[in-house]
């Protein structure tokens, strides 16, 4: 929230010749990854001329927490050549980058690297490691294995307490049958209407919403700033625009989460304006926006065609609001470029940036060219995705859609043929309609 006042002070350290001085050199680049400013980081770690294994793990650290995770990993190899035995905290600075399945083997890799100089039975990194495979019989085993040894005890990190877990496992037993099982987890949470709020908008049920919103209202919990949120979203989402605004409007403190969600909401009925408007209000109101603040921005500016507005605030996001950039703004950019039929500036502005593009940008180019038929972008972006994410049926399937509308049958049976080969399943849609009844 300081940041001016961080870099004066580092305009102090210039001033006064402090820039040898390595713990001071280390300190700044702390501060500007927490603050969010990575690239500013970076220059203070280039300028650096003899780092230690603190500057190292900073610098990793920040790229893990602000997104960057090939940065991350690239950083992480960089150091092995320079010093091979690291430390627990070099462990946990790159383990938060292999958090999706993409990085699967990078972080096996590490897990093996963790196992060689003997943390195999730290607590912090056995949690760490069951956090980022993505694999969950293989984080289960490795539970088991830490349950085994006598003197590593489990933690509420590793068990998770807090309410996003709980929330998994309420889905997970209920995609499982485990009704009763789901019911005692979610008795024992003490967060279960911000949980059940969550669970009512995803499926649209406005009714069981408005009980839950009762319950709210007769303990006070709408002073919470999660629970109004998620009060503002329900509506939202279940098409009562003005009993969304209604509840944030008498709000008495108004938190960041609930202007992100009143203005995911105008953006969501297509008023990017005043999702607009309302930025501007939150900017003087004195709150400081988020990433989760621009996702919604230029998620508005898109659905609303407002693309040249989405552009000026995506290209201000660092130096005016001291948000970097991360994979959901870049997917926003180039879905809204994709709409209004640019379809060339999304492709330059995909192989413009500084880091590798994940997939989920190249797949929302992928969705413009479906819509827009352009055949000749949409099998060169699919190569791509295919490389990227060979097992991803979606992707097959919008080319294959391209081919038909194209008229070129035999191209879209060719890939269908491959889409069988490969045994690929496609998950199936569905609706859902509350009826009113119970």
């Amino acid at each position: 929230m300081i940041l001016r006042e961080g870099r004066a002070v580092h305009g102090l350290t210039i001033r006064r010749y402090m820039g040898l001085d390595l713990s001071i050199m280390n300190s700044l680049m702390d501060m500007y990854l927490k603050c969010n400013h990575v690239r500013e980081a970076e220059h203070v770690f280039k300028a650096i001329t003899e780092r230690d294994l603190v500057s190292w793990n900073i610098m990793i650290s920040g790229y893990s927490q602000n997104g960057h995770p090939r940065e991350a990993q690239t950083l992480f190899k960089e150091l092995l050549r320079w010093c091979s035995q690291c430390s627990l905290a070099t462990l946990l600075a790159i383990l938060p980058s292999c958090d999706s399945p993409e990085s699967l083997h990078f972080g096996r890799s590490v897990h093996s690297w963790q196992i060689k100089l003997g943390f195999s039975n730290h607590i912090l990194a056995v949690n760490s490691i069951m956090f980022i495979t993505g694999h969950f019989w293989e984080a289960l085993e490795t539970f088991k294995v830490m349950r085994r040894e006598s003197h590593v005890r489990h933690d509420s990190i590793t068990l998770g307490t807090d309410a996003h877990v709980q929330n998994a496992l309420i889905t997970m037993y209920g995609r499982f049958g485990e009704i009763e099982t789901a019911e005692m987890v979610f008795s024992l949470s003490q967060y279960s209407e911000y949980i059940v709020l969550s669970a009512c908008t995803q499926l649209g049920v406005l009714r069981h919403g408005k009980e839950i919103h009762g319950r709210v209202f007769k303990f006070g919990f709408q002073r919470n700033s999660f629970i109004s949120a998620a009060l503002v979203d329900l509506y939202s989402n279940c098409g009562r625009l003005d009993t969304a605004l209604q509840i944030f409007c008498n709000l008495p403190e108004k938190s960041v989460a609930a202007w992100n969600s009143v203005i995911s909401a105008y953006g969501f009925h297509s008023n990017g304006r005043k999702s607009i408007e309302l930025f501007h209000d939150m900017i003087e109101s004195g709150t400081r926006p988020t990433k989760s603040t621009f996702i919604n921005l230029l998620s508005a500016c898109s659905h609303s065609g407002l693309v040249n507005e989405g552009l000026s605030y995506y290209e201000h996001m660092s130096d005016e609001f001291g948000v970097e950039s991360v994979t959901e703004h870049h997917v926003c950019v180039v879905d809204m470029l994709g709409r209004s039929g640019r379809l060339c500036e999304a492709y330059e502005f995909i192989k413009r940036m500084a880091s590798q593009p994940e997939p989920g940008v190249w797949g929302a180019l992928l969705s413009a060219c479906n819509y827009h038929g352009d055949l000749e972008m949409g099998r060169e972006v699919a190569t791509i995705l295919f490389g990227l994410e060979p097992d991803n049926v979606g992707y097959y399937v919008s080319l294959s859609n391209m081919y038909v509308a194209a008229g070129r049958w035999s191209d879209a049976v060719e890939l269908r043929r491959i889409i069988q080969d490969k045994q690929f399943m496609k998950p199936p849609g569905y609706s859902i309609i509350d009826a009113g009844f119970g």
